[in-house]
């Protein structure tokens, strides 16, 4: 709705910037190819999402690994937002196992898939509909 119906920014990201985002965190979760965090990171994280799931939403402003920061980009990419759209088809019918998630440990694949949503819905809100 928002490629083909337009939208305005509210953040810093464009819906192509948002897009990309999306599609490798989700492509961490299924394919497992993020070194994980340390032990103790991995508590504090686990702490964390404790309260992303309990409250349904994450706090703006957070820095995020180097893979996971978009490219600066003024015009939206098509392509991008398709390949989006196929990873989140993925990543709903996505079977299991969740690979040894980088950010906590014992995530089950009900909870990833739960923390997926959550976190397109923190990203995608700032955009405004047309």
């Amino acid at each position: 709705r928002l490629r083909d119906g337009g939208y305005t920014p509210t953040g810093k990201w464009n819906l192509s910037q948002i897009c990309e985002h999306l599609r490798e965190t989700m492509r961490i979760g299924m394919d497992g190819d993020e070194p994980r965090l340390s032990w103790i990171q991995r508590k504090v994280f686990g702490a964390i999402f404790f309260f992303v799931f309990r409250n349904r939403a994450m706090v703006s402003g957070a820095p995020t690994i180097p893979r996971l920061t978009p490219e600066a980009m003024e015009a939206a990419d098509p392509a991008m937002i398709d390949a989006c759209l196929v990873t989140l088809a993925e990543a709903r019918d996505f079977p299991g196992p969740i690979p040894n998630y980088p950010l906590m440990d014992g995530i089950t694949l009900e909870k990833w898939k739960d923390l997926m949503v959550i976190h397109s819905q923190h990203h995608l809100r700032i955009l405004e509909p047309a």
